[in-house]
């Protein structure tokens, strides 16, 4: 026999709508029942998720304009919560990350997506000054550790090897850059790495530039399966012997070089 539902719709919505006045009233009798320490603990700890809030909003943003975030952005900014040291607060933060689950600094697999700023998922609830925050979600956010600076970025946002680039950019180490990039370019798609391809941000090298760098990587001794190549009308390429033979290199070198060219 079929189950009926003889409720109706007006009736149904004084039901729902005395359900959410008890849930109230059941909050506030909660909310009075606290004591001032109680109370203190609760706006202490959600005072500290909305600076944490206000940190993961501004790496993701920045992540979304193709920048990282140092850690140390913080002590110029005023996101920490009062009472809590700009280094205080960088310090509680990296101990968040450690203790929740987050993005690991290499390409992400599958999909991933940034989770929502806290305004955003308390739209439409009320909340009074006594009701505690919901925990911050980390799992998009990676870490790089240079020797100049802590890099956090969004890893929904921002991808590993742009995420990369940016930071041996930003660590000033020139030849890492070149052989990361090198050997990604090489393994991915695979080709090999024209000279030029290095103007583009966040780069900025000239090809002059370029050349000066493979001459340190070959002074170096330590990268031995970066090598150079040539297409037929002189243009330079780069490649990493352990993705790419010297004669695959060649071939795509001047498929890339020449032939494309003519064959748009």
């Amino acid at each position: 026999m079929e189950e009926r539902n003889d409720i109706a719709p007006a009736e149904a919505t004084a039901v729902e709508d005395a359900a959410v006045e008890v849930a109230a009233e059941a909050n506030n009798q909660e909310a009075e029942a606290l004591t001032d320490e109680e109370r203190a603990a609760i706006h202490a700890k959600n005072a500290w998720i909305r600076a944490l809030d206000a940190a993961l909003t501004d790496v993701r943003q920045r992540s979304y304009e193709g920048k990282l975030t140092t850690t140390g952005r913080w002590r110029k900014r005023a996101i920490a919560p009062e009472g809590m040291t700009a280094k205080e607060f960088e310090q509680k933060f990296m101990d968040y990350l450690d203790t929740h689950e987050h993005a690991e600094a290499k390409p992400v697999m599958g999909r991933l997506a940034a989770p929502k700023p806290l305004d955003v998922e308390l739209e439409g609830r009320e909340l009074n000054e006594d009701d505690p925050l919901p925990e911050r979600s980390v799992v998009d956010i990676a870490i790089l550790q240079g020797k100049k600076a802590t890099y956090l970025y969004s890893a929904a946002l921002l991808s590993h090897s742009f995420a990369k680039a940016l930071y041996h950019t930003a660590e000033d180490n020139d030849v890492a850059t070149f052989v990361d990039v090198v050997r990604t370019e090489s393994s991915t798609y695979p080709r090999p790495l024209g000279i030029d391809s290095l103007m583009n941000p966040p780069y900025l090298w000239s090809p002059a530039h370029t050349r000066e760098v493979f001459a340190k990587v070959q002074e170096a001794g330590s990268f031995k399966d970066i090598h150079e190549t040539h297409a037929s009308n002189g243009r330079t390429y780069y490649y990493s012997d352990i993705y790419l033979s010297e004669a695959q290199a060649r071939s795509l070198a001047e498929w890339y070089g020449v032939e494309q060219q003519r064959n748009p």
